[in-house]
C-alpha cells in the first residue's frame, strides 16, 4: 500500500503548525499492541487522575455506584471521544491539525488544535511533575527520612506557594524534562517511561487487592456510602479528564493497520484497564480517611500495610506519575516553537520550564477536577465537531485557508456549555452547577451546532491537494 500524496508546494501558505503536520511523514502502520493500547493505558493508569476519582461524586455515594458511573464514563470515552476520531484518522491518515482545518479553516485549526492543545499539554505536564514530587516526598516522610513539617506550604507577598523543599524538587524535575526535550533526548526518556505504565497499573490493582483482603474498620466518609444511584459528576470527571487524550485518537488511528486494530486498541487500552484501575482506585480510597488514594497510602491502607511498603508504593507511584510530563514536553514544543520560531533552543526551554513549574509551585496543579472540567469543555467540544466531520466526510477534501467562522462558533458554543458548572461554582449560581455531565453536553452541543452550521459553512479558499483516503484492510 503506497502512502497518500503529501501537500504540494502551495502549502507554504498554511500557518506553521498546520503546515508542519500536513508535511509530516506517515509512519508505517503497526499493531494496536505497539501503538494505541500502551498510549491509552498510560492515561487510565495515571495516578493524579485516579487520586481525584473517589472525590468526584457527592458524599453518600457507594463504591459500586461510583464504579458503575465510572464504567459508563469509560464507555462514553471509547464510543464518543476515541472511536470516531480514530476511525477518521484511519480513513484519512492525516494528523489532528490538518483534519481540524477542514472545519475551522487553517487559521482556526492553528490556534484550537495547535496552540491551545500545546498549552493544555503543558498544564497536564505540570500536574504530572507536581504529583510526582509530592508523592516522592510523602514516601520519604512515611519512611521517617523527612519531617512532615518540611512539606508545609509557604507564601510570598500573599501568594501561596509550596514549601521550600517541594519548590526545589519541582524546579529540578522541570529543568531536567525541559532540558532533555531541548537537547533531543526526550525519545529515550519517553521509551523508558512506557515501561512504568503497565507496572503502575498492576501495582495499583495489587495494592487494592491487598487492601480488600485486610479491610480497615474505620472506613472514610463519603466513599462507601449507602446510595446506589448513578453519579453524573463521576461520569463527568472520567469523560472530561479523558477528552484531551481522546481527540488524539485521530493520530493513533492513522498509524495502525485496520479497523480491527482500532477496536482492539480501544478495548485493551481504554475499557479493560480503565475498569480495573477505576475500581482499584475506589477500593484503595475506601481504606483511608479522606477519600484519596494518596492519603490512604500515607495512612498505610487503613493499617493493612506498614510504613515501609506504604512509603515504597508512594515512591513508585511518584515515579510513574511523571510519565505524562515526558509526553507533554514534545507536544508543547512542537506547537509553540512551530508557531513562534523565536522560542527555539534555550528561549523555548525557559518558557516551557515556567509553564511546567508555576502551576505546581502555586498549588494550581492540585486542582485536577477543575483542570479536567476546562480540558473536557475544550476538547470534548473539539471531538464533537470532528465526529460530525467523520460522519459527513466523503472522499478527499482540500485544506481551507483562513478562518471558518461557523465551525469555530459551533466549537465555542460547546465550550461555553462545558464550562457552565465551573462558572456556576465561581459565581455561586446553583442551577449552572447542576448541568452535569458538562463535558458530554459540550460534546453533543458542538456536534449538533456543527451539523446546523453546515449550510452556512463556506468551503473557503483551498490550498494544495488533500491526501487520498487510504484503503483499509477488511477486518
Amino acid at each position: 500500500m503506497s502512502p497518500p500524496p503529501t501537500i504540494d508546494a502551495n502549502a507554504a501558505a498554511l500557518p506553521p503548525v498546520v503546515r508542519a503536520q500536513s508535511d509530516a511523514a506517515i509512519p508505517p502502520p503497526r499493531s494496536w499492541a505497539a501503538t494505541i493500547a500502551p498510549a491509552y493505558l498510560g492515561v487510565l493508569a495515571w495516578f493524579p487522575l485516579l487520586d481525584r476519582l473517589p472525590a468526584a461524586a457527592p458524599t453518600g455515594a457507594g463504591v459500586l455506584a461510583r464504579f458503575a458511573s465510572a464504567c459508563l464514563g469509560l464507555i462514553g470515552c471509547y464510543g464518543l471521544l476515541y472511536l470516531p476520531q480514530a476511525m477518521l484518522g484511519l480513513r484519512t491518515r492525516r494528523r489532528l491539525g490538518t483534519l481540524a482545518a477542514e472545519v475551522f479553516g487553517a487559521d482556526g485549526s492553528e490556534w484550537i488544535a495547535g496552540i491551545l492543545y500545546g498549552a493544555f499539554a503543558a498544564v497536564w505536564g505540570s500536574v504530572a511533575i507536581a504529583y510526582s514530587v509530592r508523592l516522592t516526598l510523602d514516601g520519604l516522610v512515611v519512611w521517617g527520612l523527612l519531617g512532615a513539617d518540611t512539606l508545609r506550604s509557604t507564601s510570598l507577598g500573599g501568594l501561596a506557594l509550596e514549601g521550600p523543599l517541594a519548590l526545589v524538587a519541582l524546579a529540578f524535575w522541570t529543568f531536567i524534562i525541559a532540558s532533555a526535550n531541548g537537547l533531543g533526548l526526550m525519545g529515550v526518556i519517553t521509551a523508558m517511561m512506557k515501561v512504568y505504565s503497565p507496572f503502575a497499573a498492576c501495582l495499583l490493582v495489587g495494592a487494592a487487592f491487598w487492601s480488600w483482603l485486610a479491610p480497615h474498620p474505620g472506613i472514610g466518609p463519603g466513599v462507601r456510602g449507602a446510595s446506589m444511584s448513578l453519579e453524573p459528576r463521576t461520569f463527568q470527571y472520567v469523560f472530561s479528564a479523558f477528552a484531551f487524550a481522546g481527540v488524539l485518537g485521530v493520530e493513533w488511528g492513522g498509524v495502525v493497520r485496520d479497523r480491527r486494530d482500532v477496536r482492539l486498541g480501544g478495548w485493551m487500552g481504554i475499557l479493560v484497564p480503565g475498569a480495573a484501575t477505576c475500581l482499584s482506585a475506589l477500593v484503595l480510597a475506601a481504606s483511608g480517611p479522606y477519600g484519596s488514594i494518596r492519603d490512604a497510602l500515607r495512612d498505610g491502607l487503613g493499617g493493612a500495610i506498614g510504613p515501609r511498603p506504604a512509603g515504597g508504593l508512594l515512591l513508585l507511584f511518584g515515579l510513574a506519575s511523571l510519565a505524562p510530563a515526558c509526553y507533554a514536553a514534545p507536544v508543547f514544543t512542537e506547537r509553540f516553537r512551530g508557531h513562534w520560531p523565536a522560542l527555539s533552543r534555550w528561549k523555548g526551554v525557559g518558557v516551557g520550564s515556567l509553564l511546567l513549574f508555576l502551576p505546581g509551585a502555586t498549588g494550581l496543579a492540585w486542582r485536577v477536577e477543575s483542570i479536567a472540567t476546562i480540558s473536557g469543555a475544550v476538547f470534548a467540544s473539539l471531538a464533537g465537531v470532528l465526529t460530525v466531520l467523520g460522519i459527513r466526510r466523503r472522499g478527499s477534501r482540500p485544506l481551507a485557508r483562513g478562518l471558518k467562522c461557523p465551525g469555530v462558533a459551533a466549537w465555542g458554543l460547546g465550550v461555553l456549555v462545558g464550562l457552565a458548572p465551573l462558572a456556576g461554582e465561581i459565581a455561586e449560581v446553583a442551577w449552572l452547577q447542576t448541568l452535569q455531565p458538562a463535558a458530554l453536553l459540550a460534546y453533543l452541543t458542538s456536534g449538533l451546532a456543527s451539523l446546523a452550521a453546515i449550510p452556512f459553512s463556506p468551503e473557503g479558499s483551498s490550498i494544495g491537494s488533500s491526501p487520498a483516503a487510504v484503503a483499509e484492510t477488511p477486518s
